[in-house]
């Protein structure tokens, strides 16, 4: 009888501790983080988000590169709350590529060395779409 109650205890508090962990802020950010698909590589291909109140830094596009790299970056915004960037981030320095909602399209020179297009969120509710292609001119 003894053995019985406290399985039963442990069940219970189990099911406590796993419903708290799914209401989780970190639970939630990996249950909504974006999808990225197709492309050749890396630093090419599409990518979506779309969740509640996400707060993430999330890498999208890029990698290492031996030379620099130009990509054409277009997107579209819809904010509904909270804060979002689009930005280049390389090495320890970021340059914010779009921060608003809406569309827009830009080239993005991609640095030599470790360099990734990164979504940053803090409380953000709404949706993000992304595409990165090469513009099939060098670098300058």
């Amino acid at each position: 009888m003894k053995k019985r109650i406290a399985w039963l205890v442990a069940l219970a508090g189990a099911v406590v501790i796993g419903s708290l962990a799914i209401t989780s802020p970190l639970v939630q950010n990996l249950l909504y983080t974006g999808h990225r698909t197709g492309g050749s590589d890396r630093a090419q291909g599409t990518y979506e988000l779309q969740g509640e109140d996400l707060t993430l830094k999330e890498p999208v596009f890029g990698g290492a590169q031996k030379d620099p790299r130009t990509l054409l970056l277009t997107g579209r915004i819809r904010q509904d709350g909270g804060e979002v960037a689009v930005q280049l981030s390389a090495g320890k320095e970021s340059t914010p590529l779009c921060s608003y909602a809406g569309y827009f399209q830009q080239e993005v020179v991609l640095p030599a060395g470790s360099a990734y297009i990164e979504v940053v969120c803090h409380d953000f509710t709404g949706y993000i779409m992304l595409e990165s292609r090469d513009t099939g001119h060098q670098a300058g």
